[in-house]
C-alpha cells in the first residue's frame, strides 16, 4: 500500500474511536430527520382532522355526548346553554394573543345537563392585574354559548386560582360538580364588554418540521461524504512527512 502511507494510523485505537463516533452521528441525524417527517406527518393528519370537524354543522354539545366518544368531540363547533357561575371560575396563567401577554378566563356554566367548563377568552394582563374581576364578569342570565371542544388535560399545578392547564378533574374537585372530560372553548369571548377577547382556531400550518427534516438529512450527507473524504487524504498522506508518526 505505498500509495496509502497512513492508513495504518487509521487503525489505532483514537481513530478507531472516531470512526464509532461518527458512525453512531450518522445514525442519530437520519433518524432524526425521518422522525421530523413523521411529526409533520402527524401534523398534517390533526390539520386535516380539524379542519373536517370545524366543518361539521353546530350542535348542542349535549347530543354529541349522547352520540359520541368524547375523543370523537374534540375541535368540534357546539353550542351550550345555561347560566355562568362567576363564583368558579380559574384562570390559566402564561397566555398570549397578538403580541400581548394575560390569562385565560375560565368559568363554570350550569346547564340543565350539568355543568361544563368554559374558557370565555382571553383578558391582558393590564387589565388582570387590576383585580377588578367586573372587567371580565360573564353575563348573567340564560346564555348561549358557541365554542370549540377541546380536550382537558392533567395540569402541572397553579396557585389559588391561577392555573397552569384546563384540568376538569382538578376544576371538579374545585367546584364540587363532576365536569366532562372536556370543555369548550369561545371563539368569540363571552363578557359582559369586549373583554375577554375570543380565542383564534388551532392553527393549521405545518410547522418546521419539513425544515428541519432537511435540516439533519443535510448532516447526515455532510458527514456521509465528508468524513471518508478525510479519511483518504490523511491515508494519503505521509505520517512522518506530516510529524503525526507517534
Amino acid at each position: 500500500m505505498t500509495g496509502w502511507p497512513g492508513a495504518r494510523r487509521l487503525l489505532r485505537p483514537w481513530w478507531l474511536l472516531s470512526h464509532l463516533a461518527i458512525g453512531v452521528l450518522l445514525v442519530a441525524t437520519v433518524n432524526l430527520g425521518f422522525w421530523q417527517l413523521r411529526r409533520l406527518d402527524e401534523r398534517q393528519a390533526r390539520n386535516a382532522l380539524v379542519e373536517e370537524r370545524a366543518d361539521a354543522p353546530s350542535v348542542s354539545l349535549r347530543e354529541l355526548f349522547a352520540e359520541m366518544d368524547p375523543d370523537e368531540l374534540v375541535h368540534r363547533t357546539v353550542e351550550v346553554s345555561g347560566v355562568f357561575d362567576a363564583d368558579r371560575e380559574v384562570f390559566v396563567v402564561n397566555r398570549s394573543q397578538d403580541g400581548l401577554s394575560g390569562v385565560h378566563v375560565v368559568t363554570l356554566l350550569e346547564t340543565s345537563g350539568g355543568g361544563v367548563a368554559v374558557d370565555r377568552g382571553f383578558v391582558p394582563r393590564s387589565v388582570y392585574v387590576t383585580g377588578d374581576p367586573s372587567a371580565w364578569a360573564p353575563p348573567g342570565g340564560e346564555v348561549v354559548v358557541a365554542g370549540r371542544v377541546r380536550v382537558a388535560v392533567t395540569s402541572r399545578g397553579g396557585h389559588g386560582d391561577e392555573v397552569e392547564r384546563i384540568d376538569v378533574i382538578d376544576l371538579s374537585d374545585r367546584w364540587g360538580e363532576v365536569l366532562p372530560p372536556v370543555y369548550v372553548e369561545s371563539g368569540s369571548g363571552v363578557g359582559t364588554g369586549e373583554i375577554p377577547f375570543g380565542l383564534p382556531a388551532p392553527p393549521l400550518d405545518e410547522g418546521a418540521h419539513l425544515g428541519y427534516a432537511v435540516q439533519w438529512f443535510v448532516f447526515f450527507t455532510i458527514g456521509l461524504i465528508g468524513y471518508p473524504l478525510v479519511l483518504v487524504r490523511l491515508a494519503r498522506s505521509d505520517p512522518e512527512a506530516d510529524g503525526l508518526d507517534d
